[in-house]
């Protein structure tokens, strides 16, 4: 069997018996109960552990998320700062009939190729 302190002279002897030097009945109620406030106690410890361990784990996640959506929005940023906006512009529409130049006014006819070139009436 185990030894175990002497409540009295502290010596280690065999808890079942009386101790032999000092001759004190040794109380195993007194340590049962000591034993048990001590499991209780560490019974609580580890509970507290338990909950801040899952506070922290929580925060740590949201910690990660706002780290993602900011890493995130701070790529985009770069992005778009590194490579200038090109914009393609329509030209006005002409102002004539066809959607030619406004130079050129047509009655709706097409020109064929073969058509001799107008004749200036100045010249």
């Amino acid at each position: 069997m185990a030894q175990h302190p002497c409540s009295s002279c502290g010596r280690l002897v065999n808890p079942s018996v009386p101790c032999p030097y000092c001759g004190a009945e040794n109380s195993l109620e007194d340590d049962l109960e000591r034993i048990e406030q001590s499991i209780a106690e560490m019974s609580r410890r580890d509970m507290a552990i338990v909950k801040e361990r899952s506070q922290l784990a929580s925060k740590m996640q949201a910690a990660l998320f706002q780290r993602d959506i900011l890493a995130h929005a701070n790529r985009e940023r770069l992005k778009r700062a590194t490579k200038p906006r090109r914009v393609r512009r329509r030209r006005p529409r002409a102002a004539g009939a066809d959607g030619g130049p406004p130079w050129e006014t047509t009655d709706g006819v097409t020109d064929l190729v073969d058509d001799p070139p107008p004749v200036d009436p100045t010249i």
